[in-house]
This record gives structure tokens, sequence and C-alpha cells, in this order.
């Protein structure tokens, strides 16, 4: 049973705003598994809507993924208390405030608000709910910096983490000075355009549940980093704190 579980999570991976269509043959080249066995598992995924066939043989992710995203968007303890503090930070600093969270192997955007008055100033980023790669952003830092040595390693060797780390080794000096910091700094040419900071919200146990980053979205605020990296662990710490005391209410 976990091992098909497994292979049914390997096929929906495979589902991204790069590749949102699949086929058979694909799928089986992809996985390294057969053709029957590829086609049972994008048949039984269909047949619960979590895929939808599009062609003979093809798919793309079923309108189920979009309700339950819904679902978890609107139910999630984590967002429901961090969401009047992103507001709020981004209106009184006039920064883009996200909220970032670990989703295997890419990062998923729990939230993410624009100051009003930067509304005249063009934008770019993902949404809330858009899921991007693990890349140099702030916020890709600070939730690597969370996860065990093995699955650094691991996700190192397999292609995942999209950084400008000659290797290995240097990732996880960078990833033990985020550590110890508290925060880190985008790396020049993220994904995610900005001189973002981002610093990590702690769930009750104390253990990483997402990144909250601050983006000033203008090349003069790289010169109040240290600034806004104490603005970013203040406004993380507030959220954790609110996780906290739901937590104690509950």
């Amino acid at each position: 049973m976990l091992g098909t579980l497994k292979r049914a999570g390997d096929v929906l991976d495979l589902f991204t705003t790069d590749d949102p269509e699949w086929g058979v043959t694909a799928v089986a080249r992809r996985l390294e598994i057969g053709k029957s066995l590829a086609h049972d598992v994008l048949a039984s995924l269909a047949a619960i809507g979590l895929l939808q066939r599009v062609g003979s043989g093809r798919y793309r992710l079923g309108w189920r993924t979009v309700s339950m995203a819904s679902v978890l968007l609107r139910t999630s303890e984590l967002k429901v208390q961090a969401r009047p503090v992103v507001r709020e930070v981004a209106e009184r600093k006039g920064l883009t405030v996200s909220l970032v969270a670990w989703d295997r192997r890419r990062l998923v955007y729990i939230d993410r608000c624009h100051s009003m008055r930067r509304v005249s100033v063009s934008v770019r980023g993902p949404v809330a709910g858009a899921t991007v790669p693990i890349d140099g952003s702030a916020a890709s830092k600070v939730l690597l910096a969370s996860r065990c040595p093995d699955e650094v390693r691991s996700l190192w060797d397999c292609g995942f983490v999209h950084t400008r780390h000659a290797s290995l080794s240097e990732l996880e000096l960078d990833l033990d000075a985020v550590r110890r910091n508290g925060w880190a700094h985008d790396e020049a040419g993220a994904a995610v355009p900005g001189n973002a900071v981002a610093a990590p919200v702690r769930d009750v146990g104390g253990d990483v549940a997402a990144a909250l980053s601050l983006d000033a979205a203008h090349p003069c605020a790289a010169a109040n980093v240290h600034l806004h990296a104490r603005m970013a662990v203040a406004t993380a710490s507030r959220i954790s704190t609110a996780l906290r005391h739901c937590n104690a209410l509950n």
C-alpha cells in the first residue's frame, strides 16, 4: 500500500507549470517503470479526480486538486494566524510580505501580500498557492536550512537545488550561517526578483513551519539588509507566538 501511494505521489510530482501535461510513455520513461504500471497509476488518479484525461493517453491535473488546495488554504492554522500580521507589516512598512512553506522537493507560497503604496510599482513573483523550485531566494535558504543533512544531500544529488553554490560543501556552509544568524538574504539571480530577507516561523514544537519573507523590491534596500532582517525575525516571531497561543487555547 505504501509503495502504491509513493508511486502515485511520484506521478503527481511530475505535473508542474513547465510540464503540465504528461502521457503514459513519458511517465514510464521518467519514473523508469513499465508502461502498463504508468497507465494504471494515471488512470487511477484520474478516476478519483486528481488527474483529468485530455486526449489519447494524455493527462493534466484534475480540478479536485484545486478544491483540496482551497480547503487547505482556508483552514490552515498557520495561514489564519499569519494573515493579519502579513497584511499589517506589508502596509505599514510598504513591503511585499510572503509566507512560504516546504512541499517535499519544492516550495509553496501560502500567502503573499503587497502594500497598497506599491500599486503603481510592477510587482512580480508568485501568488498564494503557487509552487516554486528550491533556488537561492531567502525563503528557500531558510527552509532548506531546516531540513536534515541527509535530505539536503539527497536534494542536491538529485538536482533539485537550483542555487549558485559550486558544491554541496559550499551550500552546507551557507546553510550553517543561516542557522546561526536566524535569517537569510536573497542570492543574486534568485527566481523571485528583489532584495528579500527571510526568517523562520516555528510551530508549537519549535520546528520550522514556514519562512516569512520581506521583499523591498528595490536595489537601494540592499544597504538596509540587516534592518530588514531584524524586521523579518521580529515578524516571524510574532506569528510563531500566535501559533503557540492558539494551540494553548485549543
